[in-house]
């Protein structure tokens, strides 16, 4: 059970603890654009530094610093792996948010600002909680690692790298990954997996350039080439038409279909808060939750071609593209079906598109029956007071793989953050009552996983 000495070092310093997520967001890190990396990397490990964590700085040619950190502890021979990343999205459009992205305020029990949810509010969280233990009790229930990143917004291209590197320095005996927190009802949500994702531009090219649209009665289009073979990957039902891409699925057993029937999933409400009238394709309730959890996608990203600007421009494209993410579940290979994508393309008689691949991760999950998805799972219901949510699998993609499958150890993402939080949108936040109870509840699971 977490102390008392804990619970008040924590609820008295949430002021302190909240200031310095907003001095840490303060900091642009926007890797899109290699914007800000190596001064937010330099603040994270000073922060680090001045709550007593050992740290270290890694680095390897062509990437961002990671910033390693190793709290030990006599009390328990586990050790618990916390990742997280220091980089965050762009801001744009700018024009939406109602405060600074990069100028942090808080209004309304939230702080507003880029990051201050994805990641550093969570990685503050973290750290913070590593500060409590040393200042309430000496040291933690057990050994706690930090690994902090700074490529997660672009497909953490070198965490695989540094993990290689770093094997024996990154062990661990479990992980909580980035990000999590509470759904709709302010139930703790336990996560534990991601889906695996393919990311691809693909390219066309019809004519040497633009030119007037009288001449499209007798020159090809771009753009109506690429919506052309945009249209064969995908049936009206939603289902994926390259040939293979289903085969390796992974099905789930009997009990983890219960597991997935007892996820709550208020239709009505997920719909209108995206806007929606209806879910993709027509599909049912029960089916729409079963494939955010279990089901592969393809989704066009981006689609740009010809004049976009305001008025008309009468102009015949000569070049169209388009950005695809497509997510995996687990057993899929994303080179093995980056293969059949490129025979498809090949196959469906439009060798003229160009594939070029921007990311292949694969998928990863933990097994609901682990002692350190129990021990998380307990402790959310001790720390909220309410029934956790297992969720067999999120809907997004990290490189949780890395982990799990390099050493073979569980992983679970939890968190400080809400649903509304605004990810990778205007207005992203951070509610300090979620971030209050969030630490508590990692404490908890420390405390029952090390013991």
């Amino acid at each position: 059970m977490v102390s008392e000495r804990l619970r008040e070092y924590i609820h008295s310093n949430l002021g302190k603890f909240s200031k310095q997520i907003i001095d840490l967001a303060h900091q642009p890190s926007v890797s899109a654009r290699n914007e800000g990396i190596e001064k937010c990397a330099s603040m994270v490990e000073e922060m680090m530094r001045e709550i007593g964590i050992q740290t270290k700085i890694l680095r390897l040619e062509g990437a961002s610093p990671l910033v390693y950190g190793e709290l030990k502890s006599a009390r328990s021979s586990k050790t618990v792996l916390f990742y997280n990343h220091y980089d965050v999205q762009p801001e744009e459009p700018v024009e939406k948010w109602v405060s600074p992205p990069f100028k942090p305020e808080v209004r309304n029990g939230r702080i507003y600002g880029r990051g201050v949810s994805d990641d550093k509010g969570e990685l503050v969280s973290r750290l913070k909680l590593a500060e409590s233990y040393l200042r309430s009790e000496g040291e933690p229930p057990c050994t706690m690692k930090f690994c902090f990143e700074g490529e997660e917004e672009i497909g953490s291209p070198n965490l695989d790298r540094y993990v290689v590197a770093n094997a024996d320095r990154l062990r661990a005996d479990a992980v909580f990954w980035e990000w999590g927190g509470v759904d709709e009802k302010d139930r703790p949500v336990v996560q534990l997996g991601v889906k695996g994702m393919i990311y691809l531009e693909l390219a066309v090219k019809t004519l040497s350039a633009d030119v007037h649209s009288r001449n499209a009665a007798a020159l090809p289009s771009a753009p109506w080439r690429l919506v052309r073979f945009l249209s064969l990957l995908k049936g009206d039902d939603e289902r994926i038409r390259v040939p293979d891409w289903y085969d390796d699925i992974e099905h789930l057993d009997a009990e983890e279909l219960k597991i997935l029937g007892e996820e709550p999933f208020n239709a009505k409400e997920y719909l209108a808060n995206f806007g929606a009238r209806e879910f993709a394709g027509g599909m049912s309730p029960a089916e729409a939750k079963r494939r955010l959890v279990f089901g592969p996608t393809a989704n066009v990203s981006g689609l740009w071609s010809g004049y976009t600007g305001s008025g008309s421009k009468t102009v015949l494209p000569s070049e169209a593209h388009c950005k695809l993410d497509l997510r995996l579940v687990p057993e899929q290979d994303p080179d093995k079906l980056l293969r059949s994508f490129k025979k498809f393309v090949i196959d469906s008689g439009f060798a003229d598109i160009e594939v070029r691949a921007l990311q292949l991760e694969p998928a990863a999950r933990t097994s609901h029956q682990s002692p350190f998805a129990q021990a998380v799972v307990s402790a959310g219901e001790s720390a909220f007071g309410k029934k956790s949510v297992v969720r067999l699998c999120a809907p997004g993609t990290g490189p949780l793989h890395v982990f799990t499958k390099r050493y073979g150890i569980p992983a679970v993402s939890i968190g400080v953050s809400a649903p509304d939080s605004g990810m990778h949108a205007p207005n992203e936040n951070l509610r300090l009552d979620v971030l209050e109870k969030g630490m508590l509840w990692f404490a908890e699971s420390l405390d029952r996983f090390a013991s």
